[in-house]
């Protein structure tokens, strides 16, 4: 049994760094495939590859840019997110993952020097409605094209490779232009080992299901929003928690963001869907994150539902360590199952090692 820490002891031997604070106490032991090449073992950012061994605490779901920069914003832009970036790293957030398949490479140069936090950027498609004209307009060829080479040779002409794939459902079933960007996906992801991370607000199962159909590893693959309330049909939270189980005992990894989201997932929801995959030995398949993203609006910047809910402006990434973790500590989560979703499962996750949970005390 595990037993809670308080948000005092934590901080206290913590020192605001998730690493330091859990560095050898971790109570799960992991069984790891053999990798037989240097590649494998590392992944790229946008200041150089990174071994996987030391990507640290990670935030898998992010947003460095979101929506266009207005060109007289750009100097702005780039302020405001090496301050976002910088206030995670005081707070002991090591790597950031980036999943804005579309953006301004220039704009990302310009801002990693300035943090010690590792960015990895994505390559892929998101949502339809939110896709450049030319890229809708590809075929599935062109698809797989385009991501073989921003994840072989670079993105938009930098030599920038993308280390993760992004594929996104706007509800289901999935429509035809979206199938072909995940089977588009799945090809890539078997001929360069990237891992897949899917926007699967709605049926996650039909996302993982055509991705593994394809031939996709399901470890690689993490399935984004799945707590969303609103988008269960019908559910209660023990069928909700039964459902994810199911593709987590097949593989598949669970992302939840929705911290601070109370209109979205009521927090003893969220609690109860983390803590049903822990119980029945998927702590293995959890993966926390924020889901950070803002834009430009009238001239000012604006977090999601910020205008609807003016709380959530204060969810950035430093979020998950201030007042996230916390209210998991708070909940009965241990400071060593927090570890195993901020540190050892993104560091399986894109090291390819991860499958089998060993043993559990």
């Amino acid at each position: 049994m595990n037993t809670p820490v308080t948000r005092r002891d934590f901080f206290l031997r913590n020192a605001a760094s998730l690493p330091c604070l859990l560095t050898g106490a971790a109570s799960l032991s992991f069984v790891e495939t053999q990798r037989s090449d240097k590649e494998a073992k590392s992944v790229p950012t946008l200041t150089g590859s990174v071994s996987c061994e030391q990507l640290g605490t990670t935030l898998v779901h992010e947003h460095i840019l979101y929506g266009t920069t207005p060109r007289e914003k750009r100097t702005d832009t780039v302020e405001f997110v090496v301050k976002l970036l910088n206030d995670a790293a005081r707070v002991g957030i090591a790597t950031i993952v980036d999943l804005s398949p579309y953006r301004d490479i220039r704009l990302y140069q310009e801002i990693a020097p300035r943090s010690p936090v590792n960015i990895i950027v994505s390559t892929g498609f998101y949502l339809y409605g939110r896709t450049p004209k030319p890229l809708q307009d590809m075929n599935e060829q062109q698809m797989e094209d385009r991501m073989v080479r921003e994840i072989s040779e670079g993105i938009e002409g930098a030599k920038i490779r993308a280390g993760i794939i992004k594929v996104s459902g706007q509800a289901s079933p999935l429509t035809d232009w979206e199938k072909a960007t995940f089977c588009a996906a799945a090809r890539v992801q078997k001929a360069t080992r990237t891992p897949i991370a899917t926007h699967a607000i709605f049926e996650p199962r039909e996302q993982f299901d055509l991705l593994v159909k394809s031939g996709v590893d399901p470890t690689r693959i993490f399935l984004s929003h799945t707590e969303a309330k609103f988008a269960w049909k019908g559910k209660n939270v023990k069928q909700m928690a039964e459902y994810l189980l199911a593709i987590a005992r097949e593989g598949g990894s669970m992302l939840f963001n929705n911290f601070g989201f109370e209109f979205d997932t009521p927090w003893p929801d969220l609690v109860f869907l983390i803590r049903h995959l822990c119980e029945n030995g998927c702590s293995n398949r959890v993966l926390i994150s924020m889901d950070c993203n803002w834009e430009w609006k009238g001239g000012r910047i604006v977090f999601e539902a910020e205008e609807q809910h003016p709380e959530t402006a204060k969810r950035t990434y430093s979020y998950m360590i201030t007042d996230a973790v916390p209210a998991l500590l708070k909940s009965g989560f241990s400071a060593k199952e927090i570890q195993v979703f901020l540190v050892d499962n993104p560091r399986r996750f894109f090291g390819g090692g991860l499958v089998q949970l060993a043993q559990s005390s």
